[in-house]
Order: C-alpha cells, then sequence, then structure tokens
C-alpha cells in the first residue's frame, strides 16, 4: 500500500477538508489527506491556545455516527473469505479500545501539572477527547462488533487479546509516570518523562502507525463507514494531542534544556516495548499477505519506517539532535528485526516481512 505522489494543489485540498470537515464528512476522506494534514500541522508549530481553538472547531459527537450499515457488513466479512481479516482488524480495534480507556484514566495528573494555564486549557480538551473515544469504541463493539454489556464488561472480555509490549507500555510505564506526577506536580522532569510516553510514544508513534494502517486497509474493502468516519475523527483529535506534545516538550527544553536529556532517556527507556507492540510477535499472523490481494497486503518494512519517522520527525521538532533521532532510528530497526525473528522461533514459521523481502528482490 503505497502512498501516490499528488499534485500541490490536491494536497492542500485534502489538507483543508480533512481540518475543516464535519465528522460525517469524514467517511469520505482520504487517509493519506489525514496525514498529510498531520504534518501540515506539525510545520506550523501552534501554540496551547491555538491547539485550544482547533479543538472548539473540530468537536464532534459520537451519537452522529450511523453505524447500522457498519453492522450488516461486518456480519458479511465474518462469514466470507475475509473472515481472516475480520479477526485481524478486531485485534487492532481492541488494542485501540483499550488504549484509549488507559490514557482516559491516566492524564489527569498532566493536566494538574501543567507548567501555565494555556497548556492547562488543552490538557483539559484532550481528557474530554479521550473520554469521547472510549465513549466511540464502546458504541462500536456493542452496536457492530456485538460485545456490549458496558464498558466496564466489554473491556473486561477484550483484555486477554493484548499483547506483552502494550501492557509494558499502557499498564507499566504510562501509569507509573503519570502516577509519580501525581505525587509531586511540581516535578518538571517527571511532567516532561511522562508527556515524552504519552504524547510521543503512545500517541505520536503507537497510534499514528495503528491508525494509518486500520483506515488504509478500511478504504481499500470501502467497509465500515461509520467507524471509518469516526476513527478518523479520533486521528484528527490525536494530531492536536501529538503536536501539544511537541509543542510543550520543546518549550520546556528552551526553559531548561537538561530537560530534553529527560526526554530522550525516557524514549531509549520504553522504545523497545513500543516496537514489540507494533510487531507482536505473539500473536500468529492469520491472514498471511501471499494469500491476500495485493491492495490489503500490510508490508512490515513499511510499517516499521513509518513508526520510527512518526517517532523521529516529532522528536527533531521537539529540540532532540539529528544524531539522537538517528540512533532512535537504528535502535528501533533492530528491535522490530529481533521481534520478527521470535515471532519465527516462537510459530515455527515465516514471518510475513520475508514475503516482501523476496519479492522486493525478485
Amino acid at each position: 500500500m503505497t502512498e501516490p505522489r499528488v499534485s500541490a494543489d490536491r494536497a492542500h485540498e485534502g489538507v483543508e477538508r480533512v481540518d475543516t470537515a464535519a465528522v460525517a464528512a469524514l467517511r469520505d476522506v482520504d487517509v493519506a489527506d489525514v496525514y498529510r494534514h498531520m504534518d501540515w500541522l506539525l510545520e506550523r508549530r501552534p501554540t496551547p491556545m491555538d491547539l485550544y481553538h482547533r479543538w472548539e472547531r473540530q468537536n464532534w459527537s459520537t451519537q452522529d455516527l450511523d453505524l447500522a450499515e457498519d453492522a450488516e457488513q461486518w456480519a458479511q466479512l465474518g462469514a466470507d473469505l475475509l473472515a481472516g481479516l475480520r479477526s485481524e482488524l478486531q485485534h487492532t480495534m481492541t488494542l485501540f479500545f483499550i488504549g484509549e480507556q488507559a490514557v482516559t484514566d491516566t492524564l489527569a495528573p498532566l493536566v494538574h501539572a501543567a507548567p501555565d494555564e494555556p497548556s492547562r486549557i488543552f490538557l483539559a480538551t484532550q481528557l474530554v477527547d479521550e473520554a469521547r473515544h472510549t465513549v466511540f469504541f464502546s458504541r462500536f463493539f456493542g452496536e457492530v462488533v456485538g460485545i456490549g454489556g458496558g464498558l466496564a464488561e466489554a473491556l473486561s472480555v477484550l483484555r486477554d487479546d493484548v499483547v506483552a509490549g502494550f501492557t509494558t507500555v499502557f499498564d507499566g510505564d504510562l501509569v507509573a509516570t503519570t502516577e509519580a506526577v501525581r505525587r509531586d506536580p511540581s516535578d518538571a522532569g517527571v511532567w516532561v518523562e511522562a508527556i515524552t510516553i504519552y504524547h510521543l510514544i503512545v500517541e505520536g508513534m503507537l497510534a499514528l502507525t495503528g491508525q494509518k494502517y486500520l483506515l488504509q486497509t478500511l478504504r481499500s474493502l470501502n467497509v465500515l463507514p461509520g467507524f471509518y468516519a469516526g476513527f478518523t475523527a479520533v486521528a484528527r483529535d490525536e494530531s492536536r494531542h501529538v503536536n501539544f506534545g511537541v509543542r510543550a516538550l520543546a518549550d520546556a527544553g528552551r526553559r531548561d534544556p537538561t530537560l530534553l536529556d529527560r526526554v530522550a532517556a525516557t524514549v531509549e527507556r520504553v522504545l523497545p516495548a513500543a516496537c514489540r507492540v507494533i510487531a507482536a510477535p505473539e500473536r500468529k499472523v492469520v491472514f498471511k499477505p501471499q494469500d491476500s490481494p495485493d491492495d490489503l497486503r500490510i508490508n512490515p518494512y513499511e510499517v516499521r519506517s513509518f513508526s520510527l519517522t512518526s517517532l523521529t520527525k516529532r522528536l527533531r521538532a521537539a529540540g532532540l539532535g539529528a544524531a539522537f533521532c538517528d540512533r532512535v532510528t537504528s535502535a528501533g530497526t533492530a528491535h522490530y528485526e529481533a521481534a520478527w525473528a521470535e515471532y519465527e522461533d516462537l510459530h515455527g514459521e515465516q514471518h510475513p516481512h520475508r514475503f516482501f523481502r523476496e519479492t522486493a528482490s525478485r
């Protein structure tokens, strides 16, 4: 799934459409434009109040989404040859559902400890966003997937589908760091570490990567229009959050350059588990590339490159140097390679990356 080149006028039109569309209209937005919009916003280095005003303009309601067509299509996906793909889609959606609940539960200390009023105001909007995303996934799983009974019940069913790296990041690093902020909200270094995990690792690397390939797959299949619209709105929200994190870390580094060392140390500590979240060596791939149509094949090399580039471009914008970002890319590449080798040891079969390597060598 390689993104085609587009003209500058077409790209600008797509960016503007993502920026201004109401939630129902987002079902017709191309995923490539969503990510051009993210880069466009990153280049502008918005302030917390810029992002707050953008939140006012882009607010949306989960109740405005029509999921009736999604429910019919989900049942059909389970009945035809794409049943394996439906399993993969549900796994990815599950991780997002649990992730949204986890970040909703842990963000409040960052709001309280924010170093200035504009940051506190914006982070309050982010807390609302995360709760809305949780409600969106709860509604989708109840009305479309068929796992209902309320949020707590759905999460208890779905938690068995997580992987070790996910547990390490969300139940370990994220919880421990935000709890440290809660205990001492005056500690600027701990707040910076939490912003790094929350906004650059969880959102700027993991969420943006998962969103891209999930939206891309649904676009190729032309299915689940209600989910596509809502999840595109989620991605647009996440773009505001990530850009806040970049600006917050850059401002912190200008106030105290040693705080950027805390950013670097945090990234190096969490990166191995973050790469494992995406590579997920414990899970056996059901929908294999050699058995898939060309437009539904997801190349692990492209996923690896996108995830690491997504992280490092934001680290550079926050003030981390090129040499450090190169180290992150090198280390991340090695973490992926190790996870792919572990996959083969665990499952006794070739990892999908070999298919793409062999195809490229022909």
